[in-house]
C-alpha cells in the first residue's frame, strides 16, 4: 500500500511509516509524483488545491529537498499542477484526466503484454486467462 503524501500525513508519523512509503524499486523522484499522482486521481487534491511543499515532501520522506524539487518540476512540465504566485502549487484543471490517460496507456503497452508473455510462458491458455480476468473482475 502506497502512502499518501497529503496534509493529513505532514505530523512526523516516525521513521518506520517514512520507510514503508519508499522503496528501491524506483527512483524516489518517481515515488513522489506517483504519490501525488494517487492523491489527486483520489481526490484527496481537487483543482486549485494546494498540493503539499517541497520543503514539506522533504521532511515528510527524509528525501533531499532536491529530489523533492525535481518531482515537483515534472509535474509542473506535464501540466498536473501549477504555480500560484506568492502561494505554492496548485492542482491543474484537468490533471485528473491527464494522468488516467498516461496511466491507461503504459498499461495497455507494457502490463497488458508483459502479463500475457508470462501466462504463455507458463503455458495458460488464452481460455484459461480470460476466466481468471473474468473472475477477479466480478470482486
Amino acid at each position: 500500500m502506497r502512502m499518501s503524501i497529503t496534509k493529513q500525513n505532514r505530523k512526523d508519523d516516525g521513521d518506520e511509516k517514512r520507510m514503508k512509503a519508499l522503496n528501491n524499486d524506483k527512483p524516489v523522484f518517481v515515488q513522489i509524483i506517483e504519490m501525488i499522482e494517487d492523491d489527486i486521481l483520489s481526490g484527496t487534491y481537487g483543482m486549485d488545491d494546494l498540493i503539499i511543499s517541497t520543503p514539506q515532501i522533504s521532511k515528510l520522506l527524509s528525501v533531499n529537498p532536491t529530489t523533492a524539487q525535481h518531482a515537483i518540476s515534472i509535474l509542473t512540465d506535464r501540466g498536473i499542477i501549477y504555480k500560484k504566485r506568492g502561494v505554492g502549487m496548485a492542482v491543474s484543471e484537468n490533471s485528473r484526466e491527464m494522468i488516467l490517460k498516461e496511466r491507461k496507456d503504459v498499461f495497455f503497452k507494457r502490463a497488458v503484454p508483459d502479463f500475457i508473455d508470462g501466462a504463455k510462458k507458463i503455458g495458460i491458455t488464452g481460455d484459461e486467462l480470460l476466466q481468471v480476468v473474468k473472475e477477479n473482475l466480478n470482486d
